[in-house]
Formats: structure tokens, C-alpha cells, sequence
């Protein structure tokens, strides 16, 4: 399910283009339905997915009575109303009206505004139906990290109006847990509030005398060298963590030849046997290659926090359904994505937008990112890679560097 979201995020943030200054009827169709789809909805269904759902509740404006933009269904009674805005339109201050459908509808559960690119999820976690004023979840198809991960919840074979509530609170307050926990905890440039300061001095054991604002002064330095000792040996043992575990399940592809990187992936039941590997992708694999050795990143070093020590670089490739992705030692450490085989091929580069601005051979062809990276240009066909080639070598140093910067880190804080 997660997989074919992304694949729909990727089709519908192309669409983008195309769809912006035609109103919220092309938004709907070209941006919002393909996504319900891809959540498992008959949208060719009007008793399950109804556009312009007209309610008992609706009252006239203008003459003419309001009307849900679509309204989810379910054995005929609606459990889900999406009010849609067009492309271009911020959706700040606009749950209103969605507002006042959700809170005459008893049976619906879950609220979602959105404009096909961002989408805001509502429900009542404070008072049975009365919408919250805030989402308990945003997703956001434009950014880093676009939230994918919770939409499956939102999907028919999963959805329940029973537990939506539950969820939604989990979230709400897991999120307002983790600021408010940040706001204490994360000490670059305050001291400790009174609020935390209080609260480590009366656990039981710590401190046995009157605290008062004296007290508060005197341990805000303390405590904050406390919590910064505590921090640093959480990053210590992270930076070794999360490649200890990424070597678990990744496998480490060091191959000379593309099809040599094919079967080791095959051998280590990492490539999906459903997956063709096309001749396109395997040129763009070796025109990145010759790029990487002509470039001398062969004679370079990448940081492996598993290994704790510097390896030689090595240039190896992963096919999935979502892109083909060219990577240094690890898939994890990817630094070329690309989707070659669709109407509009595009190559992702792993570094940051305004840098791949720069350096970008035709401003024209730079797309919007999406789930799969951040930075991505348009290709008529892969020998266009050779005009991108300061690109390519821009995202293999970003790379290597954002790797070896995890070794700078580990050593300050040996240092310290």
C-alpha cells in the first residue's frame, strides 16, 4: 500500500503543472482522485465515493444549497468529508467550512483538507463531534519528508471509524510531547527552564533542601551540563546505531559491472523478482559510473559508522517499483534517483535544492521534488546525464561528505 502511494505521489506531483490556474474541479481530478484511489476507493463508485455529497444538513448560500466536495461512504452513510481547495491555494484558515459539515455529521470521523499537494487530516480528539481546530496530521507531497508514512491508516481496507479517534490522539499528543520535550531538552544556546530545573530537583534522591529561586540560579548551569553529557552519549551510541542496523538488511554492493550489482542484490533477496532492470537504466548506470571514475571518486573514502572506519568508495545500484536509485557502498547512501521509463523521465540528485539550482544545465527542466528527492530535473533521454555532469559529481561529494561528517562528529565528541 505505502509503495503505491508513493508511485501516486510521484504521477500526481507531475501533474502539478499542468493542473495550476484551472480551478479546484482539474485539482480534483487530476490530483485528489488518483490518491483516494490509491488509498483503495472506488472513485467510479458514487455511493462510496460521492462528489458533491448534498446532506441533510446543507443549508443555501446564494441561492443554492452547500455541498461536501466529496463525501466518503460506507454501507451509504458518510464517514469521511473532503472539502478541496485548488493547487495554488494556501490552506491556511480555510477549515471553516469543512468545520461546519464535520460537526452536523455524526457519523463522519475524519475531516481532510487539502489542495492535492498538502493534505490536512481532522477529527475530534477534544469534543465528540466538534472538529479540532488543528490537524492531527499533516502531509505534505512537496517536502522532505512528505509524511507518506501514516496515510495506509486513511486507507479503505484499514480505516475505522472506531479507532480514527484513538490514532489521532496518539499523534496529536505524541507530537506535542516530542515539541515540548525538544523545547526543554535541546539547550545550544539557553539554560535549562525553571520548569525542568524543578522538576529534576524534587525526583526522589537528588536534592533534599529548600528550593527556591537561589537554588534555580545556582543549578541551571549544573543542569545543563548534566543534560548535554546525556545527549552527547545518546549521539554517540546513534552514530554507530543506525548503520549497525542499516547493515542488517542492507546488502553492500561494490560491483564492477551493472550486472554484477544485479545479481548480488538478486543473491541477497533484496531485488524484487517482479522488477525489470531496462537497458535504459542500465546505460544511466553506466554513464554514471564512467562520471564517478573519470571524477577519481574511486581513489576516495566514505565514513561506514558499522565498521567504525574509513572504506574505499564503491558505486553499485537498486531497482524498485518507485525509482532507480544509484548509491555509494550501501542503498541507504543513495545519491542518484531516477524514474527513466514514464512520459516525463526525471533524474533526483542527493543534494540541496538551491545548490542543484545552480548548477542545473536548464533552469526550465528543474521539477518540484517529491517523496524520493528533494532536488529532481526533467531528461529527454538518458545521454542527457552527460550535460548533468556537474550535478552528478555535486551529489557524489555531498554524499560522501554528509557520511564523513557523522566521523567529525563521533571524534568532537571523543574530544569532549
Amino acid at each position: 500500500m505505502l509503495e503505491k502511494i508513493r508511485k501516486t505521489v510521484e504521477q500526481v506531483m507531475e501533474r502539478i503543472p499542468a493542473v495550476k490556474g484551472r480551478g479546484e474541479e482539474a485539482t480534483k481530478q487530476a490530483l485528489i482522485y488518483p490518491m483516494l484511489e490509491a488509498l483503495g476507493y472506488n472513485i467510479w463508485l458514487p455511493t462510496e465515493v460521492c462528489p458533491e455529497f448534498e446532506a441533510d444538513f446543507a443549508i443555501k448560500k446564494n441561492g443554492q444549497k452547500e455541498k461536501v466536495d466529496i463525501a466518503i461512504l460506507q454501507n451509504e452513510v458518510p464517514q469521511i468529508f473532503i472539502e478541496i481547495k485548488s493547487v495554488e491555494t494556501n490552506l491556511e484558515g480555510h477549515e471553516g467550512q469543512l468545520a461546519r459539515y464535520y460537526n452536523s455529521a455524526p457519523t463522519v470521523t475524519l475531516g481532510i483538507l487539502t489542495n492535492g499537494i498538502e493534505w490536512r487530516f481532522f477529527t475530534d480528539t477534544i469534543t465528540t463531534n466538534v472538529m479540532d481546530n488543528q490537524p492531527f496530521h499533516i502531509a505534505r507531497f512537496d517536502s522532505a519528508d512528505p509524511g507518506l508514512e501514516v496515510l495506509p491508516k486513511f486507507s479503505k481496507p484499514q480505516f475505522s471509524a472506531e479507532t480514527i479517534k484513538d490514532y489521532a490522539t496518539e499523534l496529536l499528543y505524541t507530537a506535542k510531547i516530542a515539541d515540548f520535550l525538544r523545547s526543554e531538552i535541546d539547550l545550544k544556546d539557553k539554560l535549562p527552564s525553571e520548569y525542568m530545573i524543578r522538576w529534576v530537583l524534587k525526583s526522589p534522591g537528588m536534592y533534599d533542601g529548600v528550593v527556591n529561586n537561589n537554588t534555580i540560579e545556582r543549578f541551571k548551569s549544573i543542569t545543563k551540563s548534566a543534560f548535554t553529557r546525556v545527549i552527547r552519549g545518546i549521539v554517540r551510541r546513534s552514530v554507530y546505531a543506525l548503520d549497525e542496523e542499516a547493515a542488517k538488511t542492507e546488502e553492500i554492493v561494490a560491483a564492477p559491472e551493472a550486472e554484477t550489482a544485479l545479481e548480488q542484490s538478486e543473491d541477497n533477496g533484496t531485488q524484487n523478482p517482479n522488477i525489470i532492470t531496462t537497458e535504459n537504466e542500465l546505460k544511466l548506470f553506466e554513464d554514471i559510473k564512467s562520471i564517478f571514475t573519470q571524477a577519481g571518486f574511486e581513489n576516495r573514502e566514505i565514513f561506514d559508522a558499522a565498521k567504525r572506519k574509513n572504506v574505499p568508495v564503491s558505486v553499485g545500484y537498486k531497482d524498485t517499483t518507485a525509482y532507480f536509485g544509484i548509491y555509494l557502498n550501501k542503498p541507504s547512501w543513495w545519491f542518484i534517483r531516477a524514474y527513466v521509463e514514464s512520459k516525463r523521465p526525471w533524474i533526483g540528485f542527493n543534494i540541496p535544492i538551491e545548490k542543484g539550482a545552480a548548477l542545473a544545465p536548464n533552469k526550465e527542466n528543474i521539477l518540484p521534488g517529491n517523496a524520493f528527492s528533494q532536488f529532481r530535473i526533467a531528461i529527454d533521454s538518458i545521454a542527457d546525464i552527460i550535460n548533468c555532469r556537474n550535478l552528478v559529481v555535486e551529489a557524489l561529494n555531498y554524499t560522501i561528505n554528509e557520511r564523513n561528517s557523522l566521523l567529525t562528529a563521533e571524534n568532537a565528541l571523543q574530544r569532549s
